[in-house]
């Protein structure tokens, strides 16, 4: 150790310095309406009718997509499968094909319905719609409770001072508008209400077939008798080719729809309004300076925006034409299939068993498309019975206040 002599005094070490923000120090460089020295201490904030704006827009562009071009989509899809049951479709011409066994798209619908767990699925979904709809049933009864006890006590108070006194407007005038959707959307629930219906009626009718779908393949093979005739007799060949390629292209059409379906969800998924509102929002204010913006400027831009959708709905035509089309085809080919069949009764019970199969298969995918609808359909009334119940808590808030000061 060396003499303390030899020792250096240590400078002492500053482990921390202050440093003052030059938001505080230099103020003036950080406030400002027009930018000169600096951008805007609120210059991140967006505007509250931006906000609302684009939440406009998104709810136009879902309902232009879900409504008026992905429901049509679907309900022409629902035509092809009516059809199909109409003509006694695949099962004639599977029992014909396949005498034997089970025909390999059976197999694999049965398996589809297997992996879905396809009973207690739809079942747990009504039990969520179920609970979904009494939701926002309690929610409407409440704004509709407080309407009716504010019309109470308005009454009361007019009784008590008579209407001579007792001179504001009553109840149902006052609030017109909130009465008026009481209607609407007690009209609403009931429309929903026998949907609903609709909906279970369509599973219990199908049900049990489900639940033979769901089964082992050995339990539906037992199920589905053989045909008595076991090769297709040389005279039906050309009608069995010409109804099996009809019905290929139907099964086309319907891939490709799908494919097409999912696509439009894909694009309104990324269709991020954000940034371009924004630079919308600030045109506004440059074009019209000493205007306050509000969501009704903002009109022309949602229609051009929604623009990019144009060529979907134009689609729709086509696909309905060429659905008719292919619609005319199958039936001219069905109508020669049967003829070249008359008095053919071998395959009967086996083409009855396939058929039953095949539509429970697509009954399923129908429910399921139903339920999805009517899940979206209560969350989107829950907004709306929300704002019902917060416009009835405001009116009879105001209405109450009013009072006090009349009658003081």
């Amino acid at each position: 150790m060396p003499p303390k002599s030899e020792l250096k005094t240590l400078d002492r070490a500053t482990m921390a310095a202050a440093k003052v923000p030059k938001e505080v120090s230099e103020p003036s460089a950080f406030i400002g309406d027009r930018g000169e020295f600096g951008p805007p201490l609120f210059a991140k904030l967006v505007p509250f009718a931006v906000h609302v704006a684009a939440s406009i827009y998104e709810e136009r562009r879902d309902r232009l997509v879900n409504t008026n071009i992905i429901d049509e989509l679907e309900i022409l899809t629902t035509k092809i499968h009516d059809t199909l049951r109409s003509l006694n479709l695949p099962g004639s011409l599977q029992a014909l094909e396949k005498p034997l066994g089970l025909p390999p798209t059976l197999t694999s619908h049965a398996e589809e319905i297997r992996q879905a767990d396809a009973i207690p699925r739809l079942q747990r979904s009504f039990s969520d719609t179920a609970k979904l709809k009494e939701a926002d049933e309690a929610i409407f009864s409440e704004g509709r409770d407080l309407l009716q006890t504010e019309a109470s006590e308005n009454e009361r108070l007019s009784k008590k001072y008579g209407t001579d006194r007792w001179s504001r407007p009553d109840s149902k005038s006052a609030g017109a508008k909130l009465y008026s959707q009481v209607g609407e959307i007690d009209g609403y629930l009931k429309s929903a209400a026998n949907s609903d219906g609709l909906v279970i009626n369509k599973f219990r009718e199908c049900e049990d077939m489900l639940r033979m779908l769901s089964s082992s393949d050995r339990e539906i093979g037992n199920f589905v008798p053989s045909s008595r005739r076991v090769a297709i007799p040389p005279k039906l060949e050309g009608e069995v080719s010409q109804l099996r390629n009809s019905l290929n292209e139907f099964n086309r059409l319907e891939s490709r729809r799908k494919r097409k379906i999912e696509a439009l969800r894909e694009k309104a998924k990324k269709d991020d309004i954000n940034s371009s509102i924004l630079a919308e929002a600030a045109r506004l204010e440059r074009e019209y300076p000493s205007q306050t913006v509000v969501p009704a400027h903002f009109e022309d831009f949602f229609e051009q925006r929604l623009s990019k959708y144009d060529s979907d709905i134009q689609a729709l035509k086509s696909e309905a034409e060429e659905q008719d089309r292919l619609t005319s085809q199958l039936e001219s080919a069905n109508a020669s299939f049967v003829a070249a069949r008359k008095g053919d009764t071998s395959s009967r019970e086996r083409e009855q068993a396939l058929q039953r199969l095949e539509n429970a298969y697509f009954k399923y995918k129908e429910i399921v498309s139903n339920l999805e609808v009517g899940r979206k359909f209560y969350n989107d009334l829950a907004k709306i019975v929300g704002r019902f119940r917060d416009g009835c808590k405001a009116f009879v808030y105001e209405r109450r206040e009013e009072a006090r000061r009349l009658e003081s």
